[in-house]
């Protein structure tokens, strides 16, 4: 009997270690094709709570991949649209412990969302939004 609850233990700590190394060859393969490091954000739908997580984008996609490895998105960077940037309201910055943090409201299609980021980081985000080049939307539909 102890020999063979040996044997089960090893085998769960064998598929532990395969699994660990599997979510780090992962994590390392999908990251090469970002075009800057993830950027700390947080995330919500319409009147939902802010999820946090790590904004990510890459030549022609943005998401945000949450605790996890759950990720929202990818949406497409032609179809995003970046509206007015604001300043957090004293409850959300309160409930996300950051007082400096900027609102983003986005639209995609017919849906909406909310980014909440640093300034340096939604510099990025809408300099990149905004560098798509001529034709960029007509030639990834087609």
């Amino acid at each position: 009997m102890p020999e063979s609850l040996v044997l089960v233990l090893l085998a769960a700590v064998g598929a532990l270690v395969i699994l660990g190394l599997g979510l780090v060859l992962f994590h390392r393969f999908a990251d090469q094709d970002l075009i800057c490091p993830p950027m700390p954000t947080a995330y919500r739908r319409g009147s939902a709570d802010w999820r946090r997580g790590m904004l990510r984008f890459t030549e022609d996609r943005l998401a945000v991949r949450g605790p996890g490895g759950l990720s929202d998105g990818p949406w497409l960077r032609g179809e995003l649209d970046l509206g007015v940037a604001t300043a957090l309201t004293a409850d959300d910055a309160h409930g996300l412990g950051r007082q400096d943090l900027i609102q983003v409201p986005v639209r995609y299609g017919t849906a909406t969302f909310e980014l909440a980021l640093d300034e340096q980081h939604y510099t990025a985000l809408r300099a990149w939004v905004e560098a798509v080049p001529p034709g960029y939307r007509q030639s990834r539909v087609a």
